[in-house]
């Protein structure tokens, strides 16, 4: 069987045997391939991590550790303005909050699935909502704030939006028709999406047998590759778990 070497930049991610110009299985990966899925992760984990690091630094300003909106809330426009879209909030232990720029709200976080952790002084990154204040499916990145003492006087929270977030990489990455991106938790539920209308859709749920043997096949490692149909076409896919956001990442190239 001849063999051929994909053009297009995602092709890359390895060398396909070929039947008729149609690939048939994975036979090795080289180095622009890895190079390609380690953009993806670098690029949306980094957003991410500036996001932690900014609030980080706020968590240790005496405005912070007052718990008191009115000295918080211009610092928390200033990252609010220098980070992607994403709704910014300050939390009090009880669950209650305010956003930028929303101000005091009227719902409560401490039902969310997030709240022990933080409550427990853990940072949060990654987890996957659908805002209270906009509905907007979103990924939360949340850090403790100490006062002089240790004790939690409250949280710097972002949701970041994940529609926002992944036009943004797709710009970024410069992403082509037949190229794909996205990233899964480990519900799975999508979070991050080449197309944003697949956002927070559950693989499992789409009458794609194909596409859950794959999913399932990614839920079981740490990084792989995996080829399936979906959609009529087939999809050849690296992918990688985030020890930053516990997402999988996956880059891969639609054949035509």
């Amino acid at each position: 069987m001849d063999r051929c070497r994909a053009t297009s930049f995602l092709a890359l991610l390895s060398l396909l045997g070929c039947a008729d110009g149609v690939p048939t299985e994975p036979q090795s990966f080289n180095v622009e391939g890895r190079v390609a899925l380690a953009s993806l992760m670098a690029l949306s984990d980094g957003h991410l991590q500036q996001i932690v690091a900014q609030f980080e630094v706020l968590a240790s300003t005496n405005a912070a550790r007052s718990a008191d909106w009115e000295q918080i809330r211009p610092t928390l426009d200033v990252v609010a303005r220098s980070n992607v879209p994403a709704l910014m909030w300050f939390a009090l232990p009880d669950g209650s909050y305010w956003s930028v720029p929303g101000g005091h709200a009227a719902g409560n976080l401490s039902d969310r699935s997030y709240w022990p952790r933080l409550t427990a002084g853990h940072s949060v990154v990654g987890d996957l909502v659908a805002s209270k204040a906009t509905g907007k499916s979103s990924a939360i990145v949340a850090v403790p704030v100490r006062s002089a003492d240790g004790t939690i006087v409250g949280f710097f929270g972002s949701s970041v939006y994940l529609d926002s977030l992944s036009l943004i990489l797709k710009r970024e990455l410069d992403l082509q028709p037949d190229q794909i991106f996205f990233s899964i938790d480990a519900t799975p539920i999508g979070a991050l999406q080449n197309d944003p209308s697949e956002i927070f859709l559950d693989p499992y749920a789409l009458g794609e047998p194909e596409l859950e043997r794959a999913i399932t096949e990614m839920l079981a490692g740490s990084e792989g590759v995996v080829m399936y149909h979906y959609r009529g076409k087939l999809r050849t896919v690296l992918y990688r778990k985030s020890a930053v956001s516990g997402w999988w990442y996956a880059f891969g190239h639609v054949w035509q």
